[in-house]
């Protein structure tokens, strides 16, 4: 495993709204939807209750192909964290938008927008704006510390070992990650055994990552050891 890291480049306002125009044109265009998965992850630090993930994915047809659309709610605690995230037919981010309500920091919104070869963020804070620009290759993956869902994206395409890219752009991380399949778990929910492929995600600067998944990818259970979190559904997929 090696590290790459990419150094931010300065954008302006206009370059960035710029570079959003194909991609909401993408999003407004989409035909027929399909889910692929939904459901609400129960998240728990060492034992504990703290909060709760609500998701779907879905699978949208546009008139330039297809692409994929996730959207979930977190609570932790009075925090409440809402993402809506576009993605190519490649897992790649075409859009990405997080709003932070509530908890010690007033709101907080990030909007960040694709294009090939770039990747371009804008954050709103307390204390203004701040924008970055990232050098990114095909196939790069949005993963966000506080969300479980995006982890389906690291095992599209039939990807099951080997290096992916991820990108974590409210921490502003883009790092090259290990992905390493440990074979076949059982994992119980709900009283009911799943067959489960059990992964490790490990990358410079990012928390490593073990998460299960069943046979259409859709993941089960997911935890960040270093910090005692465990996130699990509450009940089987559908």
């Amino acid at each position: 495993m090696f590290r790459m890291r990419i150094g931010s480049l300065a954008v302006t306002r206009a370059a960035l709204l710029a570079s959003a125009v194909v991609p909401f044109s993408v999003a407004r265009g989409q035909g027929p939807t399909r889910t692929l998965d939904e459901g609400t992850f129960l998240i728990s630090r060492n034992g504990s209750p703290i909060g709760r993930e609500s998701f779907r994915i879905l699978q949208m047809t546009p008139s330039t192909g297809e692409a994929y659309r996730a959207t979930a709610q977190v609570a932790l605690g009075d925090r409440r964290i809402i993402h809506t995230l576009t993605c190519d037919s490649a897992g790649a981010p075409i859009t990405y938008d997080v709003a932070v309500q509530g908890g010690s920091d007033p709101t907080t919104r990030l909007q960040a927008r694709g294009r090939p070869g770039r990747f371009s963020s804008m954050l709103r804070t307390k204390d203004g704006e701040s924008t970055r620009e990232y050098v990114v290759p095909a196939g790069v993956v949005i993963l966000d510390d506080e969300v479980v869902h995006q982890l389906y994206f690291v095992t599209m395409r039939g990807r099951r070992s080997g290096s992916l890219t991820v990108l974590a752009p409210r921490t502003g991380v883009q790092a090259v990650a290990t992905l390493e399949n440990r074979g076949a778990n059982l994992v119980e929910i709900a009283g009911s055994s799943i067959q489960a492929t059990h992964y490790v995600l490990t990358a410079p600067d990012f928390p490593r990552r073990e998460f299960w998944t069943d046979a259409a990818g859709r993941v089960l259970r997911a935890s960040i050891p270093e910090r005692g979190i465990l996130a699990q559904r509450d009940e089987p997929p559908r």
